[in-house]
Formats: C-alpha cells, sequence, structure tokens
C-alpha cells in the first residue's frame, strides 16, 4: 500500500510539474493571415519573457517581409501607473521574436500589429498571464 501511494505521490507530482511547464500557443487567423503567438514559459514570469509569432499567408507560406509590432501591457487598474510597452518583433528564420516584460503578476494582452509593404496593417489580441 505505501509503495502504490508513493507510486501515486510521484506520477502526480510529475503531472503537475509538467502541466506548469507547459508553453502558451495561440493561433489566430486575421485578415487572410494565420498568427501563431507562442512563449516557451507559460504562465509568463515576473520579468523579461521571450515571444515568437509565425505569420503564415492563405496557402500557408511564411510571411518574412512585414513589420511587427507588439503592444505589451496590463490593462488599467485604479490607483496603478499604466504599464504599457511596444517592441518591434526581429525576425528570426520564418518567426518573428521579441522580448516582454511583466513586471507584475496578473492579466497581461499582447496587441500584434503586421504591416506588409503596400497592404493594410493586421491587428490581433492574446490574453496572456503572468505568475
Amino acid at each position: 500500500m505505501k509503495k502504490l501511494v508513493f507510486v501515486l505521490s510521484v506520477v502526480l507530482s510529475l503531472a503537475v510539474v509538467a502541466g506548469c511547464s507547459k508553453g502558451y500557443v495561440s493561433e489566430k487567423n486575421v485578415g487572410g493571415m494565420t498568427m501563431t503567438l507562442k512563449a516557451e514559459r507559460y504562465p509568463l514570469v515576473k520579468g523579461d519573457n521571450t515571444i515568437t509569432l509565425k505569420v503564415a499567408d492563405q496557402s500557408g507560406n511564411a510571411v518574412t517581409d512585414a513589420k511587427v509590432d507588439i503592444r505589451f501591457y496590463m490593462p488599467p487598474m485604479p490607483g496603478m501607473a499604466p504599464m504599457d510597452s511596444t517592441t518591434q518583433a526581429m525576425l528570426h528564420g520564418d518567426m518573428y521574436m521579441a522580448t516582454v516584460n511583466a513586471a507584475m503578476e496578473g492579466g497581461w494582452k499582447a496587441d500584434v500589429t503586421v504591416t506588409q509593404p503596400g497592404k493594410q496593417p493586421v491587428n490581433s489580441t492574446y490574453n496572456l498571464d503572468a505568475r
């Protein structure tokens, strides 16, 4: 009986750790594009976090000629100074990468704007949590 309890405890602990270490992935279809935002650590940690964005056209081909701006912010709360930053994601291979800073625990948003030459900007918002 003690062995069974021990084995179940170990399995449960591993399941909890595996569940906490999963990254974040959210895919959205907007303006004829598929945007996939990823974070390796999720929930995000207080401080710097790396996020990547893969942008694909309607044919599934990677879009690598775009300017990708990310506004990372915590929605306003009474009595708190705004926490808001904007960064331009840099192209690495076929993905855009940026570092965002979650100054405190709680709910955050990433507003992503993808602008291709000669086309209208495409926007998408992602909800993220930091702990």
